[in-house]
């Protein structure tokens, strides 16, 4: 093998693992933008619709969401993925970003909530792809901010959707005032 032929063999392998690092960055940095963008764009809803009282119910679900998931990141001390510490469990991420999917699913209906699940579980995605989470970590991020919403926000749209279950069943309800 000659020189020119190794050489251009670790320029290919250094570049395919450079384009690798930027996409997986590039992924990340998306997730961090929704996890922020989620929460103020739900903000904004509440400004434009008039809804003084669904900025707080945002406010609360919101700081409810982040003190649990502190709370458990604290009690729990479960390596990352990557390494870097010891804070994976539960994601903070997906919990702010669910939970705001949930509030505007609660306060805009389904026309709101589809986009916004869908960017929250991007959040979700990019969390494990760029190895801060385990798949574990973003279900139970989303599952409290989902539920803490549920529990402080009222819905405005007269729709609902709720979820309960008992030991051997789960079920899905959806509810519209006429």
């Amino acid at each position: 093998m000659s020189k020119f032929s190794f050489s251009a063999g670790v320029a290919c392998v250094a570049a395919l693992l450079s384009v690798n690092v930027q996409a997986q960055d590039t992924t990340r940095r998306m997730g961090d933008l929704l996890a922020v963008g989620l929460p103020a764009f739900a903000a904004g809803f509440t400004f434009v619709s008039d809804d003084k009282e669904g900025f707080v119910q945002l406010a609360k679900s919101e700081g409810a969401t982040f003190l649990i998931v502190e709370a458990l990141k604290a009690s729990h001390h479960e390596m990352r993925p990557d390494g870097s510490d010891n804070k994976s469990f539960p994601s903070g991420h997906a919990a702010v970003a669910f939970s705001a999917a949930q509030f505007l699913q609660m306060k805009g209906g389904w026309e709101y909530g589809v986009p916004a699940y869908l960017a929250a579980s991007y959040v979700g995605y990019s969390r494990v792809a760029s190895h801060k989470h385990y798949w574990k970590d973003v279900v139970a991020g989303a599952a409290t901010g989902a539920l803490t919403t549920y529990y402080f926000t009222d819905a405005t749209s007269g729709r609902r959707v709720g979820m309960s279950w008992t030991g051997r069943s789960a079920s899905l309800t959806y509810q519209q005032a006429l």
